[in-house]
C-alpha cells in the first residue's frame, strides 16, 4: 500500500498535466469555431463584428445600471438581464451572443473552456440558453475592437487580440500560466503569461477597473496595430 501510494503521488502531477493539455486543446477548437463564427458574421454585417453594451463607444447605456459605459472586463457577457439597458436595435444578446441568437454558433458549449475554475461554469448556465431570458456569462471575453478602436474585422492588425480566455478577474481565469487567444487573422494562439504579469495586473483590479483589462488586451496583442483612427460603426446593427 505505501509504495501504491508512492506511485499515486508521482503520476498525479503528470495525469493532471496530461488533463490540463488535453482542455487546452479542446479551448483552444472553441476559439476556432468562435473565429470562423466572427468571420460569417462579419460579412453579413458590411464588415462589422458584433456591437456590445459595454464598449465605450455604445449610445444605449443607460446611467445608473450595474457595468458602467465601457466595462470590458464584461464583454464575457453574452446575454443581458431584461431591462438592464435601454431598448437596443440588437436586444438582450450581447456581444459574442449574438452569434449564437443568429445561428452562426448554435452550441452553448463552444462559449466555455473545459478548465475554468470559476463562478461561470457551463453547469451553471447551460439550461438558461434555452429559456427567454437571463443573464448569461460566457468564459471568453469579447473585445469587441482593434487597439484602435475600429469595429471592421478586415481593417484590424491580422495579430492583435480579438477574443481571449476571460479576463472578467482573476478568480476567473481559465488557465494556469497562458491564455488563448483568438486574432483577427483567425489564427489561435497559446500566450504564455511569463512572471505571470497579465494574472498579477487581473489580481490588482480585483475584478472591475476597465483600464487593467486594457492593459492585459495590450500585452496580449502579438502585432502592433499602427493604423489610426476610430471606427465605431453604424449607431444599429
Amino acid at each position: 500500500m505505501v509504495v501504491i501510494g508512492i506511485l499515486i503521488a508521482i503520476l498525479l502531477p503528470s495525469i493532471n498535466r496530461v488533463r490540463e493539455s488535453a482542455r487546452r486543446v479542446v479551448c483552444g477548437s472553441n476559439l476556432r469555431q468562435v473565429g470562423l463564427a466572427l468571420h460569417m458574421y462579419s460579412e453579413d454585417s458590411a464588415g462589422f463584428m458584433p456591437p456590445s453594451e459595454y464598449l465605450p463607444a455604445t449610445r444605449y447605456y443607460r446611467t445608473g445600471s450595474s457595468g458602467g459605459e465601457g466595462s470590458p472586463e464584461l464583454m464575457d457577457t453574452v446575454r443581458t438581464t431584461p431591462g438592464l439597458f435601454d431598448p437596443r436595435p440588437w436586444g438582450d444578446w450581447d456581444g459574442l451572443g449574438l452569434l449564437f441568437v443568429r445561428d452562426y454558433l448554435p452550441a452553448a458549449p463552444v462559449f466555455y473552456c473545459p478548465s475554468h475554475p470559476g463562478g461561470h461554469p457551463l453547469e451553471r448556465y447551460e439550461p438558461i440558453w434555452r429559456q427567454e431570458s437571463g443573464e448569461i456569462v460566457s468564459n471568453y471575453v469579447f473585445r469587441g475592437t482593434g487597439p484602435e478602436g475600429r469595429r471592421r474585422l478586415y481593417q484590424i492588425q491580422p495579430g492583435a487580440a480579438i477574443v481571449s480566455d476571460t479576463l472578467r478577474s482573476f478568480a476567473d481565469l481559465n488557465h494556469s500560466g497562458g491564455f488563448n487567444v483568438l486574432q483577427a487573422g483567425l489564427a489561435v494562439n497559446w500566450v504564455d503569461d511569463v512572471g505571470s504579469q497579465i494574472a498579477s495586473i487581473l489580481q490588482r483590479s480585483q475584478g472591475g477597473a476597465s483600464a487593467q483589462v486594457g492593459q492585459a488586451w495590450s500585452r496580449l496583442d502579438n502585432d502592433s496595430n499602427d493604423d489610426t483612427g476610430t471606427d465605431t460603426g453604424p449607431t444599429q446593427d
